[in-house]
């Protein structure tokens, strides 16, 4: 009998990591190649609560309703798209008047630095390298060459690697498009037809494998509706701090760079570095040291606070301690590098959404 039991026991657990490893199999794939119906079923599960108030409350047809809200969502998106292209098209249009005086202001100082002190320097080395012998001084100078040659060649690569970035990103802009359209013309059916998904579910689904996948489903629409309010509220934090910084710099169109500023907080690896450091840089070359001081603090006050908020705030939204967020972070970016530090919370929201859908108590009673 405990024979028996015991095979019975290693075959569930059989059939079950091969469920398992099926269901990632196809969750990965899914993701990579059929990721525009994902993101269609994310947008729908948010269309969803407006048009089943639409429709029930209102009497609205379906099909109406389902138009009316993706109309309304593509509209306020788009309002927001144009707002935002021109705040940045009021900015470039400043930076196109200002910069030629910048640039020369930039090549003035660059001039005055090289005769105070590159060309001083090269005179010192000339002076010492004139009493050496011929050997020494033919070794000095293919050192020099050889300097010089590695740092052109440096450069050309990091602009190849700029160009090349600047073109993969111009060719994506059709592509990214396209699976735009997809998805909202995927989700406008999506939720036109939910009823008739669930009615679907209903009939050719176990009853009780349809309510763990609805658990599961309203688990994730809950983790991820408050990680999202959690990378808002952070990216709101960021631009009100640099929009106040900016005032007191006393810098013109100080909303549409703090506005440009927050929306480059969102990026995992670049952050706001990517406006501050260049920013900072031109400062030093420019001599302005009120400036240089002033977006150091400025940057650094941000940083500061990004790194004591995420946790707590991102903690707080989704439900989790702040311990084992940093802990899932910590492991995530020891397997994965860098990119495991944007999908630790991530995963922590799956692992949650799973766990509190009941799932292990699903799989003990499974293997019962």
């Amino acid at each position: 009998m405990k024979m028996n039991h015991s095979s019975t026991t290693w075959q569930q657990v059989l059939l079950l990591s091969l469920i398992i490893l099926a269901v990632i199999f196809f969750s990965i794939v899914s993701f990579v190649y059929f990721y525009p119906f994902i993101l269609a079923f994310l947008f729908s599960l948010m269309f969803l609560p407006f048009v089943n108030f639409l429709e029930n409350h209102w009497n609205w047809n379906r099909t109406l309703a389902t138009l009316f809200t993706c109309g309304t969502f593509v509209i306020l998106l788009l309002t927001l798209v144009t707002f935002i292209i021109a705040e940045l098209v009021q900015g470039l249009s400043y930076l196109v008047r200002v910069l030629p005086n910048y640039i020369d202001d930039i090549l003035y100082n660059f001039q005055i630095l090289l005769d105070n002190t590159f060309f001083p320097f090269i005179n010192n080395i000339t002076n010492y390298t004139s009493g050496l012998d011929h050997e020494s001084n033919l070794n000095i100078d293919q050192t020099i060459d050889q300097l010089l040659s590695q740092v052109g060649t440096q450069l050309i690569h990091w602009l190849q690697l700029v160009l090349n970035q600047l073109r993969d990103f111009l060719m994506g802009i059709p592509h990214a498009m396209t699976m735009i359209f997809f998805s909202l013309l995927a989700s406008f059916f999506i939720t036109k037809d939910w009823p008739l998904i669930m009615y679907w579910f209903n009939k050719y689904i176990p009853v009780r494998l349809f309510q763990l996948v609805s658990r599961i489903i309203t688990e994730w629409k809950s983790a991820l509706g408050n990680y999202l309010k959690a990378q808002l509220t952070l990216v709101c934090i960021t631009g009100v701090i640099v929009f106040i910084g900016l005032l007191i710099l006393q810098v013109d169109y100080a909303f549409t760079a703090a506005l440009l500023i927050a929306a480059v907080d969102i990026l995992p690896y670049l952050g706001t570095g990517a406006i501050f450091m260049p920013w900072i840089i031109y400062s030093i070359f420019n001599s302005n040291w009120f400036m240089t001081i002033g977006l150091a603090v400025l940057y650094s006050v941000v940083v500061l606070q990004r790194q004591i908020s995420e946790p707590r705030i991102v903690a707080h939204h989704i439900g989790a301690p702040t311990i084992v967020l940093l802990f899932t972070i910590f492991a995530c970016y020891q397997f994965f590098g860098f990119i495991g530090v944007l999908f630790g919370p991530l995963i922590l929201i799956l692992t949650q959404s799973f766990a509190r859908a009941g799932i292990v108590d699903e799989i003990k009673a499974f293997l019962k």
